[in-house]
């Protein structure tokens, strides 16, 4: 695309130079401030080049504004990265949190082993305590018996 910029400013260059050299006479130029006598030639390459030279300051602040446009978004993106980097790394750090606070069973199955297990140790916990009483009672009741006869 730069290079069809080019081209298309040659040709224009070309053109403006036959124009000019066709119109050689001198002509009067009334300013505010006075008058003098240039030859149309030189009228005309310097309103071409005034025009080039105010365009290129045109272009030159597009490009400038451009790039404080393109570095400000620049350290948005990064600005955004950082935040998104931290949330993602918090995000690890609760789902770690979570999975201590509740015990996730990897397997379906599992849940449904883990209570049996612990159906199995509450069994076993309860005839314990059923055999212990039932020791401590077992005495009394011989006392309680043998004291009526």
């Amino acid at each position: 695309m730069g290079s069809f910029y080019l081209i298309l400013g040659l040709v224009f260059s070309v053109i403006i130079a036959i124009f000019a050299q066709a119109n050689t006479e001198t002509v009067t130029v009334s300013y505010i401030f006075g008058r003098s006598h240039l030859p149309l030639i030189l009228l005309i390459l310097g309103s071409a080049f005034t025009g080039a030279l105010v365009m290129g300051l045109f272009s030159l602040y597009r490009s400038i504004r451009s790039a404080f446009a393109f570095r400000q978004l620049r350290h948005e993106k990064e600005r955004l990265e950082k935040e998104f980097k931290t949330l993602k790394e918090e995000k690890i750090f609760l789902e770690a949190e979570l999975n201590k606070a509740v015990s996730v069973p990897e397997e379906p199955g599992q849940k449904e082993e883990d209570s049996g297990q612990e159906k199995h140790v509450r069994q076993q916990k309860d005839d314990q305590v059923k055999q212990t009483e039932a020791e401590e009672s077992g005495p009394a009741k011989e006392e309680v018996e043998e004291d009526p006869s």
